[in-house]
């Protein structure tokens, strides 16, 4: 494939950027003080993780674009590369989604308002069932609230408001 060996500039940019902010993530996680008291994790921890992972899919992305370009990036004749229909009432459900989550995070407590944004979120994405969308969205959220708040010591907003 001798269309394979160019390097795509555009996208070599992406994945050094990702590389950029991995670093700083990290840097910036390992520059927070020690934890005092009885916390299981310290507070670097999770940043570290996270930065580790955008730093291995920059450095998958760099790799790529080094050597041709995305594999999977669709070609621009293709059906698939053009934009969804629908597309920017998915980005309003999602946006509504996070406005919605800012909002009612003190009101309504963290877990119902992630399980909101991730209901609005899956709307966005075509899902109808919002009901079930709720649901998976607080079960996916209670073992981070519980994560933050034991393992990390971490105050988040109440779990659910005491009035609900």
């Amino acid at each position: 494939m001798a269309g394979r060996s160019r390097v795509v500039l555009s996208q070599l940019a992406i994945g050094l950027g990702l590389i950029a902010v991995s670093l700083v993530l990290v840097i910036g996680a390992l520059r927070f003080p020690p934890e005092m008291g009885f916390v299981i994790l310290g507070a670097h921890v999770y940043p570290c993780a996270v930065g580790a992972f955008l730093g291995a899919v920059g450095l998958l992305l760099s790799y790529q674009a080094c050597t041709g370009g995305f594999r999977e990036l669709a070609a621009s004749g293709d059906d698939s590369a053009q934009a969804l229909p629908g597309g920017r009432l998915g980005v309003t459900w999602v946006t509504a989604g996070l406005v919605a989550l800012a909002v009612l995070i003190n009101l309504i407590g963290f877990v119902l308002a992630a399980g909101l944004l991730f209901a609005c979120s899956t709307r966005g994405f075509g899902s109808r069932r919002p009901l079930r969308d709720l649901a998976i969205g607080i079960a996916l959220t209670l073992p981070i609230y519980w994560l933050f708040n034991a393992g990390l010591g971490v105050a988040l907003p109440p779990l659910v408001n005491a009035w609900i």
